[in-house]
């Protein structure tokens, strides 16, 4: 009699324990799960807000510009910011203004050079930079509107310059005189060139020398005017940078008349608006106010003001740029 109670007793509580156990498990899921959803909750209320919501609750967009990237963006004499960029920077306000409903939206443009200007469109100091050329590089932490133009790469040497670097530098060289490209074994005479500095035009130039094994310095230059300086005062031979720009530089220029921009684009690419990476709805505005204007009969008029009459091949590339509806 006594075994057989103390059987039943042993039996009732193996019975007991995997129930126990399962109910410890179920609990500690349960808390698992509800601390997760709470981490969840946590971490979405803490998500930076978008760019669109931002200027919503602020009243303000920021856009960076370059100052003396005529005729891409610029400022006057009066402090007035303006250029081909710009405008279309103004007509991505117009359609923020509009679609968020706000009365009055107030745009602060913020003056940047160099590699400051990407910095601040990573760190959010500016909501919309007008202007510059996507990479691959670029991409990794910006992200960029459809193209607003197609553009390349010129140079710009003095009038008085050397036949020989002409010859070289408009693609023209006789083919029965001695290549002027300096191997590395034949200590040829060094030259200096320039290019804007912490752009596409002075990476691709300083690997193209290096390719071609020519011997010549790269100096950077800060700006536009400091660079057709240096060749003004004969510290470079030559100044590469955006053609577009150069030729508004040189026909703006008092000393115009020293300076002759070379009739070749050595190398092609586009420029677009750059803006925070990961933000689809403001991007989607962008593209969408710029493709509507691509379509527009606004863009011949808008394109003669800032680069002369447009040729078939700049329409076509608005046609082509554009997004459909």
């Amino acid at each position: 009699m006594y075994y057989s109670s103390s059987l039943n007793a042993n039996s009732r509580v193996s019975a007991i324990i995997p129930r126990a156990i399962a109910l410890l498990v179920v609990s500690l899921m349960y808390a698992a799960a509800s601390i997760a959803q709470a981490a969840t909750t946590q971490t979405a209320a803490v998500k930076p807000a978008g760019t669109l919501e931002r200027i919503k609750q602020t009243g303000k967009l920021t856009i960076g510009y370059m100052p003396d990237a005529h005729p891409f963006s610029y400022s006057d004499g009066s402090g007035k910011v303006s250029g081909y960029a710009i405008t279309l920077c103004n007509k991505v306000a117009e359609t923020v203004k509009a679609d968020l409903g706000i009365a009055s939206l107030a745009v602060d443009f913020v003056p940047l050079s160099g590699d400051d200007r990407f910095r601040a469109v990573e760190q959010g100091k500016i909501d919309l930079l007008c202007g510059a050329a996507p990479t691959l590089a670029r991409r990794a932490t910006l992200d960029f509107s459809i193209p607003i133009i197609a553009s390349g790469t010129g140079v710009v040497v003095r009038a008085d310059a050397p036949a020989r670097l002409v010859q070289v530098l408009s693609g023209a060289e006789p083919p029965d005189q001695p290549n002027w490209r300096g191997k590395l074994d034949q200590a040829p005479e060094r030259k200096a060139f320039a290019a804007l500095g912490g752009t596409t035009v002075e990476r691709a130039l300083i690997d193209r020398l290096k390719l071609l094994h020519i011997s010549v310095d790269v100096v950077p230059a800060k700006s536009v005017q400091e660079g057709l300086q240096l060749v003004q005062d004969r510290r470079a031979a030559a100044f590469f940078g955006d053609r577009a720009m150069l030729l508004a530089a040189v026909k703006s220029s008092p000393s115009s008349e020293d300076f002759v921009v070379i009739d070749r684009i050595f190398r092609r690419e586009q420029v677009a608006l750059a803006m925070q990476r990961n933000d689809a709805d403001f991007r989607l505005l962008v593209d969408k106010t710029l493709s509507r204007l691509f379509r527009s009969n606004d863009i011949g008029p808008l394109y003669t003001t800032y680069f002369g009459t447009p040729g078939q091949s700049a329409l076509n590339f608005f046609e082509l740029s554009a997004l459909a509806e």
